[in-house]
């Protein structure tokens, strides 16, 4: 017997959870459907449990280098089972936010098992069949596994089986330096582990701004990180109880790497097997849902959001789409999906926030002669200082005119300092506004201004470069 809906959404991640609620508040009849838990990778074993771990590794630091506070300096014991007890304490003060029966309060009937689309309008799931007149697919992503000889035969660890664990390797290497490996390669390192990080590009974090990727790179390696870019691995062995990892760069040089564990964190991969999507018509692209600007896939009525289309995959991401997505859904016209003005944070220690344009991005689109940079050190920032964060710097990128182009702080809390940044390029305010924003004194938003106030050194410089040349024009 068929069920009838107005919006079946499958995946109980951020992107579903939101989509769901958003229809449902609006009067639709909705059915949410889940094959494990709701909350998705973002609250089980991605956001929320690792910086749960990234706070706990950050005051286990401070506590080694308690000096620098005029405190005796202590040597943290790290018990793994304890921190990760802790961590997981964290996680459950969260997970009520996705408890079921509040979304089945919101009249949500939230189903748990393995959806399969039957048709361009139906959905099989535990035994019933749902009819709808618009289907969402929200089912994310999980760790990709690279193709490396001997890795599957001889185990490995991701972000999800080690949050399971309650052990710390005595040394590992982790496969992959973008943001989830370096994270944790600062996590495992603070508590106890010797880390290797291989990169098969030639940067670790390459989306960042070269200026960050440098101090990003010689905070790791002063905390003992043994970072290899340029390398990738080719085989995993055993020997005398240990995993012995072949890697090779792009010379065909190669050695060997031993460590207790590997860790992967070389990429992700969609969730979409045996969804039935070939069946229904809906494109995908090395598994990812093909969506256009409104997040429709090539299916009328069919849509996707959040990781599962291979987009930015991050947490506010999904959130903002899932937005966007009840909104072109439900109303006449259509609102295009925009990233410009999306930020993201790299959750070291100090922290990244980025929005918008690098240096390089930046000259390549406007040309160098038209791209002005600002930069203040967060040594010359006075919060910074008596906060004993001194590491790091802000950085505006900007064109000629001034407008903000790309922002980028590495420092204690960028990723909330970076929230100004956001509003100043939504309300397109230049660099010249921003120079005249009132802070709290002391505060971190110090290096902002600072940062901005140097637009008008620039432009003091022009002004009296071109005095100066009409000086010398008279006086001919």
């Amino acid at each position: 017997m068929l069920e009838s809906f107005d919006v079946v959404v499958i995946g109980g991640g951020t992107a579903g959870l939101v989509t769901a609620s958003g229809c449902a508040r609006l009067g639709r009849k909705v059915a949410l459907i889940e094959r494990e838990k709701l909350g998705g990778d973002c609250l089980w074993t991605g956001c929320v449990p690792t910086k749960a771990l990234v706070a706990t590794a950050r005051l286990v630091h401070q506590m080694r280098h308690a000096e620098v506070y005029g405190l005796e300096p202590q040597s943290a014991r790290v018990t793994p089972k304890s921190v990760m007890d802790s961590m997981r304490a964290r996680r459950h003060d969260i997970e009520h936010h996705d408890d079921p029966e509040k979304f089945r309060a919101l009249g949500i009937e939230v189903i748990f098992g393995e959806a399969r689309l039957a048709s361009r309008n139906e959905v099989e799931v535990a035994g019933r069949r749902l009819i709808a007149k618009d289907i969402v697919i929200a089912t994310g992503t999980r760790t990709a596994i690279p193709p490396v000889e001997g890795l599957a035969e001889n185990g490995f660890l991701d972000h999800a089986s080690f949050l399971a664990q309650d052990a710390f390797p005595a040394s590992l290497l982790i496969l992959g330096g973008g943001y989830i490996g370096i994270e944790f390669a600062q996590i495992f390192r603070r508590f106890g582990s010797d880390v290797v990080v291989v990169e098969m590009l030639d940067e670790i974090v390459n989306k960042e701004d070269a200026d960050v990727i440098a101090r990003i790179r010689k905070f790791l390696s002063e905390e003992g990180i043994d970072i290899r870019t340029g390398w990738a691995a080719k085989s995993v062995r055993i020997d005398g109880g240990r995993k012995v990892v072949r890697i090779e760069n792009k010379l065909g040089e190669s050695m060997e790497v031993r460590a207790d564990e590997i860790f992967v964190a070389s990429g992700r991969r969609a969730n979409t097997e045996n969804l039935g999507l070939e069946a229904a018509g809906v494109k995908t692209n090395r598994g990812f849902v093909v969506v256009d600007k409104y997040l429709q896939t090539s299916v009328p009525r069919i849509w996707a959001c959040g990781d599962v289309h291979g987009g930015m995959q991050f947490t506010h991401v999904a959130a903002y789409e899932a937005v966007k997505l009840v909104r072109n859904m439900l109303f006449p016209g259509r609102s295009a999906v925009s990233y410009d003005n999306i930020p993201w944070g790299l959750y070291t220690d100090p922290e990244v926030g980025h929005i918008g344009m690098t240096e390089a991005e930046a000259i390549a689109a406007h040309g160098a002669e038209n791209v002005r940079t600002y930069s203040v050190e967060m040594s010359e920032v006075d919060r910074a200082v008596v906060d004993r964060t001194t590491r790091g710097l802000v950085k505006l990128v900007c064109d000629k005119r001034g407008r903000i182009l790309g922002a980028h702080a590495l420092c204690a809390n960028a990723s909330t300092l970076i929230e100004t940044l956001v509003l100043a390029r939504q309300k397109k305010v230049t660099v010249a506004g921003l120079a005249s924003l009132v802070s709290p004194y002391p505060s971190l938003a110090d290096a902002l201004q600072k940062a901005a106030s140097m637009y008008y050194q620039d432009v003091a410089r022009g002004w009296l470069g071109s005095i100066g040349k009409k000086i010398a024009a008279w006086s001919q």
